[in-house]
């Protein structure tokens, strides 16, 4: 039966660790959204030129809606 004592605890040990790593996990978790909710900032949005593109220019496109 010495060994049924052992094993019970080697199972405990496993459950605690699991349950370490698990808050571990979340702390982290925690950590990378916090940070990604810093101040919004990113690389500049830059307006695009639609004649870059090969695209009419917008006032035709507005005559285009009107028309409609």
């Amino acid at each position: 039966m010495a060994s049924r004592s052992n094993t019970r605890f080697q199972k405990r040990l496993k459950e605690l660790a699991r349950a370490s790593k698990r808050r571990d996990k979340e702390e982290k978790k925690q950590q990378r959204k916090a940070e990604k909710v810093t101040d919004g900032e990113g690389p500049p949005i830059e307006a695009i030129d639609p004649t870059d593109l090969g695209l009419p220019p917008l006032d035709d496109q507005e005559e285009v809606v009107k028309v409609q």
